[in-house]
């Protein structure tokens, strides 16, 4: 019983939501606008400008017979300028017309018409129309996926806020929205083939999606959620399905059986650096393999920051090069929800790499996580944006800045705070002109 209530109260809720509002002005012998086109459950305002005027859509003052409008409406009159004659809310589809049965108004030209339209458009005239799905619209348009949803469907969309997009890590939406293929496998996560109400909904239920996933619907009291995400505006009906708003963006998994932390950063358009380097140290086999391996994996931003002909030296020198690559691997299946702030994650060069969590912000030494979870078969993926560069090979790194006319400039500890570089304390990040920064362990006493 409980579930129905939710389920009526969302429906009254999704019949308004999108309802707008129309203003007619009221004056000596006239309506302004005399004809206007709304959709059902748009509300009219009359407004008086002057004079003793009100709305019938009864009986014709000037022929005497009825308006058969699809529903009847008549108001009283009122003198007061500026106050509101009347308001109807019109759910009803079709034609209206009235007039003024105030003395001669309406042979005096005191007319109006009122057209009201299903108001039942696409289920992206929907997102489209909706000022809180604006991200959605964009990431629809940019997958082309417009067309396939405005077809004849029908089509149930869980579709997130822009609050939900808001949500997801710093980075991670222009991620997506750069990756076509996935920008795809995202958006068609939130799509079922078919038209589900929220009354068709029950706890337990799986519904498929175009992405050839399954959804868990989980009901407790008056919260409905898909997956992760609370449904929290249903049954906005379109004319080729149905649209719910939730409060968190779906991610699909995007490792398949036969996908490897290797194979996804061959498809990844942002890792094309990161996949020359490791073909040229050749670990692509090693990362192909049963694992499980946790990548951090810097982006072809990150790669650019390093100085000028740093990565062509780098690729030349192949033992550096598969150093730097380990010290981004770890021997272990490591997800987001397993990382807590201090930890160490051990790296695969023996070293290892410390988390700091502030605020939802996730940071693996100096860089920040913004795209998290990227599971494979043989173990997930964390996309960050700086390159990690280990300091157990302190002469061959600080050789190779020095070379690159990069300046030292000053030392901090992991709390942002300048630190002598002879420092004691246990973990110390030097930081370079070029922005470049790079950790050490003083090991010393």
């Amino acid at each position: 019983m409980k579930y129905l209530l939710s389920a009526l109260f969302l429906s009254l809720i999704s019949l308004t939501a999108f309802a707008t509002i129309h203003q007619v002005n009221s004056g000596m012998f006239f309506y302004t606008p005399s004809e206007l086109t709304i959709n059902v459950g748009d509300t009219v305002v009359w407004i008086n400008d002057g004079g003793t005027h009100d709305v019938n859509g009864n009986i014709n003052s000037i022929t005497g017979n009825s308006f058969d409008n699809p529903e009847s409406f008549d108001s009283p009159s009122t003198s007061t300028v500026g106050a509101t004659i009347y308001t109807h809310v019109f759910n009803i589809e079709g034609t209206y017309n009235y007039d003024c049965s105030v003395g001669n108004h309406a042979l005096q030209g005191m007319v109006g018409t009122i057209i009201v339209n299903s108001g039942l458009g696409s289920v992206v005239d929907i997102i489209a129309n909706s000022p809180a799905h604006t991200i959605l619209e964009e990431a629809v348009l940019a997958a082309e996926l417009d067309g396939t949803l405005s077809g004849d469907g029908p089509f149930t969309v869980f579709a997130p806020s822009d609050d939900a997009f808001d949500g997801l890590p710093a980075g991670a939406l222009d991620l997506i929205l750069a990756n076509t293929e996935q920008l795809t496998d995202l958006l068609l996560n939130h799509v079922h083939s078919g038209n589900v109400l929220s009354t068709d909904l029950s706890d337990g239920m799986m519904v498929p999606t175009l992405n050839e996933t399954e959804l868990t619907v989980s009901i407790d009291g008056m919260t409905v959620m898909i997956d992760l995400a609370t449904v929290t505006q249903a049954d906005l009906t379109a004319s080729n399905g149905v649209v719910h708003v939730i409060d968190k963006v779906l991610l699909p998994d995007f490792g398949q059986e036969d996908t490897t932390v290797y194979s996804i950063i061959e498809v990844s358009p942002i890792h094309t650096t990161l996949e020359a380097a490791i073909d040229a140290a050749g670990l692509g086999e090693t990362l192909s393999g049963d694992g499980p391996f946790t990548v951090f994996a810097p982006t072809d931003d990150a790669f650019d920051a390093l100085p000028a002909g740093a990565l062509d030296d780098l690729l030349a020198d192949i033992p550096l090069l598969t150093e730097i690559l380990k010290h981004h691997v770890h021997s272990g299946n490591v997800l987001s929800t397993d990382l807590s702030n201090g930890m160490q994650v051990p790296t695969l060069n023996d070293d290892v790499l410390v988390v700091s969590i502030d605020a939802g912000s996730v940071m693996i030494d100096m860089s920040t996580v913004i795209q998290p979870d990227i599971v494979a078969n043989n173990g997930v993926v964390h996309v960050i944006n700086a390159v990690l560069v280990a300091d157990d090979e302190p002469t061959s790194i600080n050789t190779f800045l020095n070379e690159k006319d990069v300046e030292y400039l000053y030392t901090i500890n992991l709390l942002g705070e300048l630190v002598d570089s002879d420092s004691k304390e246990k973990i110390l990040v030097d930081i370079y002109s070029n922005g470049t920064s790079i950790k050490r362990y003083n090991l010393r006493k």
